[in-house]
């Protein structure tokens, strides 16, 4: 393919408008022909053969300009001649020189005496331009659609079904009669439509690569936080005098505290909002925290096509079927149960009820009025952990209980380890709770922390800043540690936990297949390998190591950043400063006090960052930046060991 537009053909930029006439003719009638074919340029003909040129110029100049009778004089008389032609084998540099020698500004493309076109001065500078910038942009132009123009669908497509989901709040808010809570969300509805279609109208619904993956969910999440906070803006729940700044960043970070089900929150008092607008709030839990949204692209691709997909939504070892059974119909049934017992148990406003379920079960953290939460109530308590306990599990678990086509095996290590850290954890909470209570009263408040920690919900109903550093401290680890893999709860995972013990101790325990199976990293690889037997293993597991290390670490890093701008822009002690970052990386929810409406908008941009890379456990933005490199790796240490020459490679990876 020739790439330099000068040694192009010239038959590339050929035009037909010209007209053959013999040279007996006059210039009137000539001109006649040629104005009713809107022509620019007459061959003239001897014997049907061309000899001469006339143009515009040559009218102009001989005719007009003289005052001559245009009837009585022949073309022969005007035109220019001898004529100066190509053929189609010229290019566009030797046309170009012939012009620039002979001072013309056109020239006939003529092949066995028969004229195939006119290649003017302008046309070709004009496609020498053209091609120019075409080469310039032509990798961006290929970057976008490839890279990019599959995101932009479904991205489009997902905003989309997400406007669909949240009708059912919008509409709730018009059968309570409150007008604008309706039209707050109704609002957003209409904006991810138009959004959505607009994004599918410059993208292609393609399967995605596991970069394109990645990003496409950064950026879902953030879209959905961004107009998640339309609803917010239009009730203003914070105060009739706040500025248009504070209040576009407030929202956006209540809206993206719910759909990153981490529950940090400014409203003390949510009984005050309309009701639809506290189910709206959990109602985002529900979505974010169970990838509703995601999973619908499992209608529109085969089951190979969503291997990097399933990764990013936490599928586990589960098929795509089977994770839409497990969160469209297992957890609607435990949602659906809990919900009805909380009713039971004194909790009469069913909307309240909903809400407080559907933010135990996806980790979530929102209470939808401020005495949701108190020793009081244990029953209600009580219920709440063991939505909070399920949300923690993985969902191939949930799966494996309650079908006959798998076995809960493989997950009982990473659940009896999680389990053990929680019944360890209580006593020790227990013995650094500062509390007044009674003894039943306060293991049943160790209990309910521990857990909310654990599973990285984030419901509390005791003042954090009045623990002990040993207290806040073992509350950062729960945190830090979180949820098993595959699980909506957040954090560092036990799954990884386990992968590094096992590595470091270099030891094979019955743990080992259980870490192979239900690690959080390598599971997100393990459906795209084909297995090439215990070597292809060995590289796996050293891959998902140094994933998991560089998971833990950056988990850590982002921690102590954050902290150290909160404890430098709100003054506040260290300790606390940095319970807070954790609680919000790990999107857990549980506060020191620090999250207020108050705070440094610097402050709420670290924490919304946090939130986001949070719900993704980070690993989203390694794949982002380094999916390449990983790729590449990996494939060179495949072809290695299958002995496939090296020079072949590149072509075998792809």
């Amino acid at each position: 393919m020739i790439t330099d537009p000068l040694e192009r053909s010239v038959l590339s930029y050929v035009h037909g408008q010209f007209f053959v006439i013999d040279e007996n003719v006059d210039v009137a009638s000539a001109v006649k022909q040629v104005h009713a074919k809107n022509a620019e340029t007459i061959i003239v003909t001897k014997s049907n053969k061309p000899i001469g040129i006339v143009t515009d110029s040559d009218i102009l100049d001989k005719i007009v300009m003289r005052g001559a009778n245009s009837d009585k004089v022949l073309l022969n008389t005007i035109m220019s001649s001898p004529i100066v032609t190509l053929s189609s084998k010229a290019t566009v540099r030797q046309a170009l020189n012939i012009m620039r020698v002979n001072v013309i500004k056109r020239i006939p493309i003529i092949d066995d005496e028969k004229v195939l076109g006119i290649v003017t001065q302008e046309g070709l500078a004009n496609a020498i331009r053209t091609s120019v910038l075409e080469k310039t942009f032509r990798t961006y132009r290929v970057i976008i659609r490839e890279h990019y123009k599959p995101i932009l669908a479904n991205l489009g497509f997902l905003l989309q079904f997400a406007g669909i989901l949240f009708i059912s709040p919008a509409i709730l808010g018009m059968i309570l009669g409150e007008t604008t809570s309706a039209s707050g969300m109704f609002l957003s509805i209409t904006v991810m439509f138009l959004t959505g279609f607009i994004l599918n109208a410059y993208g292609e619904k393609t399967p995605l690569n596991l970069k394109q993956a990645s990003l496409l969910m950064v950026s879902s999440f953030v879209l959905l936080s961004l107009f998640g906070s339309i609803p917010y803006m239009y009730v203003n729940p914070f105060s009739n005098d706040i500025d248009p700044l504070s209040l576009f960043v407030n929202s956006f970070f209540e809206s993206a505290s719910g759909f990153t089900t981490t529950g940090l929150s400014y409203l003390m008092y949510p009984e005050n909002l309309p009701q639809s607008f506290d189910f709206y709030r959990a109602f985002t839990q529900w979505v974010g925290g169970l990838s509703f949204v995601y999973l619908v692209i499992t209608f529109f691709y085969p089951e190979r096509k969503l291997i990097h997909m399933k990764g990013m939504i936490g599928g586990g070892i589960l098929k795509l079927k089977q994770l839409l059974l497990t969160i469209g119909v297992i957890f609607t049934f435990y949602t659906t149960v809990l919900i009805i017992m909380l009713y039971l148990l004194g909790n009469s406003n069913i909307i309240y009820s909903v809400s407080l379920i559907f933010s135990s079960v996806t980790g979530g953290g929102f209470i939808p009025i401020s005495t949701a939460l108190s020793i009081e109530k244990s029953p209600q308590l009580l219920v709440l952990m063991a939505g909070m306990l399920i949300s923690a599990l993985p969902f191939a678990f949930h799966y494996a209980l309650l079908s006959k086509e798998m076995k809960t095996t493989k997950f009982r290590p990473e659940v009896f380890l999680y389990f053990g850290i929680i019944l360890v954890s209580i006593p020790l909470f227990y013995i650094l709770l500062d509390s007044n209570d009674n003894s039943q009263s306060k293991w049943l408040t160790s209990s309910f922390h521990v857990v909310s920690a654990s599973t990285n919900t984030g419901f509390q109903y005791i003042d954090v800043s009045f623990l002990s550093m040993e207290g806040k401290i073992l509350l950062i680890v729960l945190m830090l540690i979180g949820g098993t893999a595959f699980s909506t709860a957040g954090g560092i995972k036990v799954g990884r936990i386990m992968q590094i013990f096992q590595k470091i101790t270099k030891r094979k325990t019955p743990l080992d297949n259980a870490i192979r199976s239900i690690s959080s990293v390598s599971s997100r690889y393990n459906e795209s390998y084909v297995s090439y037997g215990k070597k292809t293993d060995e590289l796996r597991a050293k891959k998902a190591y140094r994933e998991s290390l560089l998971v833990v670490a950056l988990f850590l890093l982002l921690s102590f950043i954050t902290a150290l701008v909160l404890y430098y822009l709100e003054q506040k002690s260290f300790m606390d400063s940095l319970f807070e970052s954790v609680s919000a990386v790990t999107t857990t929810g549980i506060t020191a006090g620090i999250t207020s409406m108050d705070m440094n908008v610097v402050s709420k941009v670290f924490l919304i960052v946090n939130m986001i890379l949070g719900r993704f456990e980070i690993i989203a933005v390694i794949y982002l930046f380094m999916e390449n490199r990983i790729v590449k790796t990996r494939g060179s240490e495949y072809l290695k060991h299958l002995h496939i020459p090296i020079k072949h490679q590149d072509n075998a990876i792809k």
